[in-house]
């Protein structure tokens, strides 16, 4: 028999290949119309739900980690406030600028030097602090300037040393010290557990 031959409206009466044939063909149509229509978007729902569910598992893992160190972390962050505050003190409030010029100048005559010029210059706000820079001229032996800056170092405020040069005349004279220094004061408050 000839597939030509073959009427639709005889199907039962076809020989068994074409009619098993027909049944396969129509029933992966029919699948294939049934997943098209009523699984597909189940299926894509499905698959960002998993993917979802992956998601969340990450997150998850990683507040459990938070939540499992969290007594470490409260006791760095309070260790850290202890430090903050240690270095805040450091910082020179209005009162204590004035002192800290009487310091450096103390500072400077014990070591033997000879002071030119010591001045504030204007203050320099920056997003947390405020800068107050310094400018000191003096001259002594080299061994009394060093003696001086490390003792600078020493000091309780934070002061640091920006720009400096250092010369000399000629071999018989002292050496002549300009220094361009920075202390700060703070801008912020305290952090809060």
């Amino acid at each position: 028999m000839n597939l030509r031959e073959l009427d639709i409206n005889e199907i039962p009466f076809w020989p068994a290949p074409f009619r098993f044939g027909a049944l396969i063909l129509l029933i992966v149509v029919c699948v294939g119309l049934g997943y098209h229509f009523l699984l597909a978007d189940e299926w894509a729902a499905y698959k960002r739900e998993q993917a979802k569910e992956s998601q969340l598992k990450q997150d998850y893992q990683i507040k459990y980690q938070s939540a499992v160190n969290l007594p470490v972390y409260r006791e760095q962050f309070e260790q850290l406030n202890k430090d903050l505050e240690v270095l805040l003190d450091m910082l020179p409030n209005d009162d204590e600028t004035a002192r800290l010029l009487d310091d450096i100048t103390l500072v400077g005559t014990r070591s033997g030097l000879d002071f030119d010029r010591i001045e504030w210059l204007p203050s320099q706000p920056r997003e947390f602090y405020t800068a107050l820079p310094m400018r000191f001229d003096l001259q002594g032996g080299y061994h009394q300037i060093g003696q001086f800056i490390g003792q600078i170092a020493g000091l309780h405020r934070i002061i640091s040393v920006k720009d400096f040069t250092l010369e000399r005349e000629d071999l018989t004279s002292e050496l002549r010290l300009n220094v361009t220094a920075e202390t700060y004061r703070q801008q912020t408050l305290r952090a809060e557990p």
